[in-house]
């Protein structure tokens, strides 16, 4: 609570007033209503004393403990007091109560929640599927504070910033102490573009000196930011993957923000420490490397046809990084053979156990160019179809835009095996890339997968609706299965039904889900 010494004002916050059972905003002598609706009986002579002491500037470093709280449930509550000179003219009185019931979510040196309700926050949020922004920041320098000047003076800064962060907070904003000289906000429904705003409002205020006996502490920070939209990944993820970009920004002396989400990508250059552990992986027997499945269902009934292996990695302190930031610098490096043979391995050992639900189920793996590269290639799918006991008729490899980049010569002899021992191709991506239809005529292709970059915003493009509606027809002409990918909506998928594809694939039917959840999908259907 803040009082306004010369004329007599009270501001509760609406927090304060739910836990004493009093109004909220402005008012007059609000000490006393306090004493009258909120204070223990026992503890009123106390409260009134002592109280009275703090209203002149006495006893202000002495924190007081009473029984507060509303419909006579009282619980044990810290009052910190503080007394502010405004310019040299008006007094405010600051009162902050601590509910001593919820300590263990309250950081003892600024009061702002701590790291037991950050997490606890996050997790509601995750279970929710809610978006959310999150920053972490890190005071620069605090450490030599620490040094010059002892800890009290790096204490009473922080104490300084809580009180600057908290007058910026809001019903959907929240700010936490992560210990040391961090502190982390959850801007609820927040897009990246607000977060990034909000941020330069934190630095503004930063940008403010501290002064402390005559001294000026102008402070800055680096910071870490990660957008939660569906968060898959685990809680304890998400403070490691905020800590590790800030590790790497503090290694480059930057205080720019940087986004998790953007981690590969720092300065324009790819981050070659985070592709070092991920190469690794691979050499490691693919550790930390799984595989998830997107259905592919009938583009007239809906139904679950098969569906398209997609591989992830995980990894502490990384969490889960998604295959776009690392897929086309493995697709350079000869490792890829190896993963994209596990990949396959995993795929059809796991789509044996999807049969028993759909005896006509099928699986979508990708091929690499550096599998179609290797001789012993063929080899090795014909090895592990025989190992899993998977029918080669319904596997169904699906050529990568880099794999067209590649001579016809280098490839169509083992497309061409792998096509009369029964395995079914695919071009991915069609209509994107290099030469699509070059290949697509000089290759013995079963399918066309039309990328969704066509398909999004279909339904006002005449000039898409025109291209995808040829490419349907070409197939269809050319004895060819068609697949449309980016199927959002119960709207879009009615509309291209009239297209006359063969399947669809998009996050209407289901997200990439692990192989216990594709099962279960399956079973949903029968």
């Amino acid at each position: 609570m803040v009082t306004d010494m010369q004329h007599n004002l009270t501001f509760v916050p609406e927090s304060t007033a739910e836990f004493l059972g009093i109004p909220s905003g402005w008012c007059e002598d609000g000490y006393k209503i306090v004493l009258e609706k909120s204070v223990h009986p026992y503890d009123c002579p106390e409260y009134t004393e002592e109280m009275k002491k703090r209203l002149r500037g006495i006893n202000l470093e002495n924190d007081l403990y009473i029984r507060m709280g509303k419909d006579k449930k009282y619980v044990m509550t810290q009052i910190i007091t503080d007394m502010i000179l405004e310019q040299g003219k008006n007094r405010y009185f600051i009162v902050l109560l601590r509910n001593q019931n919820v300590i263990p979510e309250i950081d003892p040196l600024t009061d702002l929640y701590g790291q037991v309700k950050f997490e606890k926050d996050i997790v509601d949020y995750i279970q929710q599927g809610r978006k959310v922004a999150v920053l972490e920041i890190e005071i620069d320098h605090m450490n030599d504070i620490n040094i010059l000047y002892g800890t009290n003076y790096s204490d009473r800064i922080q104490k300084v910033l809580a009180y600057r962060f908290i007058y910026m907070m809001d019903a959907d904003k929240a700010v936490y102490r992560m210990g040391n000289s961090n502190y982390a906000f959850i801007l609820r429904d927040a897009s990246r573009e607000e977060a990034a705003a909000f941020l330069e409002k934190i630095r503004a205020r930063l940008e403010e000196s501290v002064v402390l006996e005559n001294n000026h502490f102008d402070l800055k920070i680096y910071a870490s930011g990660i957008i939660l939209d569906h968060y898959e990944g685990e809680i304890s993820t998400v403070q490691s993957k905020l800590e590790y970009v800030l590790g790497k920004m503090r290694t480059r002396r930057d205080h720019k923000l940087m986004f998790f989400n953007d981690l590969v990508q720092i300065n324009g250059d790819v981050d070659l420490d985070l592709m070092k552990v991920i190469h690794q992986s691979v050499l490691n027997q693919c550790d930390g490397f799984y595989v998830e499945y997107q259905p592919v269902v009938h583009a007239q009934t809906g139904e679950i046809a098969g569906a398209e292996a997609l591989v992830r990695w995980k990894k502490e302190p990384y969490g889960i990084v998604p295959p776009g930031m690392f897929i086309d610098w493995l697709e350079s490096n000869p490792c890829m053979y190896d993963l994209g043979n596990f990949v396959l391995k995993q795929a059809l050992t796991d789509a044996v156990e999807f049969r028993k639900s759909n005896p006509d189920f099928f699986i979508n793996v990708n091929m690499s160019a550096k599998q179609l590269e290797r001789k012993t290639f063929c080899g090795v799918v014909m090895a592990l179809l025989k190992e899993t006991g998977f029918p080669a008729g319904q596997l169904c490899l699906e050529l990568t835009e880099r794999c067209r980049s590649m001579p016809v010569s280098v490839m169509g002899e083992k497309l061409l095996y792998l096509k009369q021992h029964g395995v079914r191709l695919a071009m991915d991506d069609y209509g994107t890339g290099s030469a699509s239809s070059s290949v697509l005529l000089q290759t013995p292709m079963d399918e066309i997968k039309i990328d969704m970059s066509f398909i999004r915003g279909i339904t006002d493009n005449q000039t898409k609706q025109a291209l995808v509606r040829s490419m349907v027809d070409f197939a269809n002409e050319a004895d060819l299965k068609s697949c449309l990918e980016g199927v959002e909506d119960e709207k879009l998928q009615n509309y291209l039904r009239s297209f006359g594809a063969t399947w669809f694939q998009g996050y209407y039917y289901s997200r990439p889900v692990q192989a216990a959840a594709m099962k279960k999908l399956l079973n949903m259907e029968n």
